[in-house]
């Protein structure tokens, strides 16, 4: 990836502006914006379709590279408290996660070459108090590497008049004794105080690089209580340190008492000291994860804060690439809704980096009310973990955009499926990167075709065809918009897969359902993982995994949001199954070929009459060749009606898929006992399930429960039946007589 970049926001109004950053090693690059309908280059489809706007970005621009900078730290302002003359203690509790990974900062104030003073993970894992004057540097290292995943209390002392030096590092629990080491040695070298230095906490040092804060030397791991004390602790006063005597025993000698469990939901850590050396927190490490005395007794950090004092530090978090702008575009009043990306190119190098131009409260364009599953593209965004390998899915193309993936790797990026270098999950996704795999023409290699925002443009191109007017607008949109957003529309449209969803957003759908209005659920694993928005950096998003289908689960104790503090995990377990909203919810997953659907007795029901218009009574529906995973309408993830989740009483079961393969596998929540079985050729739970529902006022719920639902709308110029259905529903949704009233 020679050219990319990003946007400052996923959604921008007419008369605001959006603002694109761009890394370019080609000398000039070119940028247009462009409106796009339809994104699949695959030839068996409409192909990419795109259209120019003039507009005043279009034009040619100077290139320059930009980096992208991970790891995750604490920066403390240099101050005049923390040139230790005299002598000094750092101390710690510390859960490395990557001891072997070389050089870590723990706490160190440290400017390169070699001035300055710090309490590192060596090269070899070890543990080692650093002092440098400028001309050398000294280490004094506890000879024992320290043990991946263990709690262990770290402390270093330096005395300047004696020139002694001491390192202790102590393993909890009493099985780990033998791994603990007490050091002392005389030391030459008498730290140097450079200016405008700060204090890091979870990295080593930091310098500039063409105007940029390079910060190096990350830490991988928990890190718990760092303090730190303007004399050489006595050992006696060490061991009060291990033994978590108070801060207030050492009161003359504080100069910061960093206490991690203040304010989790910031990003601010605290000093407790009255001296309010107050850090930054910096790239978004996990917070609300347990110390190193946490009894298991509560799994709440906000009713027990003080046993959630650490943070979880890693050398691949981000939260902001912080490029610079290169160019910006203020939307003309009268834009048409829709997909949009700026198109930038050199030679054969190009890349669209997508957004969304949405409408202005209280000015709708459209009856139709279209919602980019956002949050899922996030949560996918910038994956390259293989949860199965590709011999198990014959569509796999592991070939494709292997630069992108390159990239993906090289700078770090993880999606919120991947894993951290020190094997923790992913809890944290922002859309301030560039985020290569939600671009309009991105084919995903282990599908073997689109995925989310390119796969969700299916549905774009269609409703042009049909000559339907509609707005799109986004997940984050929503979740700060709520009703006053959905209330604008006859019917509101989900993406192909709507997963990631936070608390006002169910609200907020559930309101406008209970007031008449209309929802057509046409995607699969819909309305599942609870997600929320940073309050503090609303671009932003987290999820706690557990409980559910997933590809890393949180630890004990941390299931709760850093950001927001509410339980993470599937709405399932706190009573809000999709079945509820949709009547549907996840059933099965599987990726070597889709399905069709038989109809069922609710399909003749004379309330679904005008769904079914124009279908035989005998007609399989999506038996055809679809633009995701090749063939057929009902697969990916599917989901089904079960009344005894939720699904209302009321609701029309339409139709159900057959003939799914062993690949297809019941999802993890439904699996009490782990036995044969599972799969879709003899688990009679394993299918998708199309329903329909009446909701209060004249509303209703037309669900398809399939991801791969809209790849069958282009077949045969648009004229199949999975576009039939779609059409005679959306047509009755968006008109101005009621549907029938809820069934007694």
């Amino acid at each position: 990836m020679k050219l990319t970049g990003y946007t400052d926001r996923l959604s921008v109004r007419p008369g605001e502006a959006v603002r694109f950053m761009v890394s370019s090693q080609p000398r000039t690059y070119h940028a247009e914006i462009v409106r796009v309908i339809h994104g699949d280059p695959n030839p068996k489809g409409p192909g990419l379709k795109v259209e120019k706007v003039r507009s005043s970005v279009s034009g040619d621009y100077k290139g320059r590279v930009q980096h992208i900078r991970g790891g995750s730290y604490v920066s403390v302002p240099d101050s005049s408290l923390l040139q230790l003359d005299s002598g000094f203690t750092i101390q710690a509790w510390v859960q490395p996660t990557a001891p072997d990974n070389g050089v870590q900062g723990l706490v160190a104030r440290w400017a390169q070459p070699g001035g300055g003073y710090g309490l590192f993970v060596d090269e070899g894992g070890e543990l080692a108090l650093w002092l440098g004057d400028g001309k050398r540097v000294e280490r004094v290292r506890s000879g024992v590497a320290l043990m991946k995943g263990e709690w262990c209390f770290v402390a270093a002392t330096w005395d300047r008049e004696s020139g002694v030096a001491r390192v202790y590092q102590h393993p909890l629990g009493w099985t780990r004794q033998n791994a603990g080491a007490a050091v002392e040695r005389r030391t030459r070298a008498k730290p140097a105080h450079p200016q405008a230095v700060p204090l890091l906490i979870a990295a080593g040092w930091q310098a500039k690089e063409a105007g940029k804060t390079v910060v190096s030397a990350h830490y991988n791991g928990k890190l718990d209580s760092p303090r730190l004390f303007n004399r050489a602790l006595e050992s006696d006063e060490i061991a009060a340190l291990r033994a978590d005597a108070p801060p207030s025993a050492f009161a003359g000698a504080q100069v910061a008492v960093w206490d991690f469990s203040q304010e989790i939901t910031s990003s601010r850590a605290v000093d407790a000291s009255q001296n309010r050396l107050h850090g930054a927190v910096v790239n978004m490490p996990m917070r609300a994860v347990t110390g190193h005395n946490w009894t298991g007794k509560e799994h709440d950090f906000k009713r027990a804060p003080q046993q959630y004092g650490a943070i979880h530090f890693h050398d691949d978090d981000i939260d902001d690439a912080r490029w610079d702008v290169d160019f910006e575009w203020k939307v003309p009043e009268k834009t048409r809704s829709g997909f949009y990306s700026a198109h930038i190119t050199s030679g054969e190098h190009h890349d669209l980096i997508p957004f969304i131009v949405r409408p202005k409260i209280g000015k709708p364009t459209g009856r139709v009310g279209y919602l980019a599953s956002t949050n899922t593209y996030l949560a996918y965004g910038n994956e390259h973990v293989e949860i199965v390998t590709p011999e198990w899915i014959p569509n796999a193309k592991m070939h494709l955009h292997q630069d992108e993936r390159r990239y993906v790797i090289e700078n770090g990026l993880n999606s919120m499926y991947d894993l951290h270098r020190d094997g923790s999950g992913v809890a944290y996704a922002t859309r301030r990167v560039p985020i290569l795999n939600i671009r309009p023409d991105y084919t995903q290699p282990v599908r073997g075709s689109p995925h989310a925002l390119p796969a969700d443009l299916y549905l774009t191109d269609w409703m042009e065809q049909k000559g339907f007017d509609y707005d799109v607008f986004t997940d984050e949109d929503l979740h700060f918009d709520g009703l006053a957003l959905l209330s604008q529309y006859k019917v509101v449209v989900t993406g192909s897969h709507p997963e990631y969803w936070s608390g006002p957003m169910l609200d907020a759908l559930e309101a406008y359902l209970v007031n008449g209005g209309r929802l057509m659920y046409l995607g699969g694993n819909g309305f599942y993982w609870v997600t929320s928005f940073d309050p503090e950096r609303p671009w932003v998003i987290e999820i706690r995994r557990w409980g559910g289908t997933e590809s890393w689960k949180a630890g004990p104790g941390e299931f709760h949001h850093s950001t927001t503090g509410e339980m993470g995990g599937l709405w399932r377990k706190q009573g809000r199954a999709p079945q509820k909203l949709a009547g549907v919810g996840f059933t099965a997953q599987g990726f070597d070929r889709n399905e069709a659907y038989k109809r069922k007795p609710g399909s003749f029901d004379p309330r679904a009459a005008f769904i079914f218009k124009g279908i035989g009574k005998d007609e399989i529906i999506g038996n055809f060749d679809s633009l995701l995973i090749n063939w057929g309408a009902a697969g990916d993830e599917i989901d089904r009606y079960d009344l005894a989740l939720g699904t209302p009483p009321h609701t029309l079961l339409l139709a159900t898929s057959f003939g799914h393969s062993d690949a297809y596998l019941l999802v993890i929540e439904e699996v009490g006992i782990t036995m044969p079985g599972l799969g879709g050729t003899t688990n009679p739970l394993v299918h998708s399930d199309l329903a329909y529902l009446e909701t209060p006022k004249g509303g209703g719920v037309f669900s398809v429960g399939s991801i791969s639902w809209m790849g069958s709308l282009s077949y045969n110029g648009y004229d199949n039946n999975v576009s039939r259905i779609t059409e005679n529903v959306m047509r009755r949704f968006i008109s101005d007589e009621p549907l029938p009233d809820m069934p007694k």
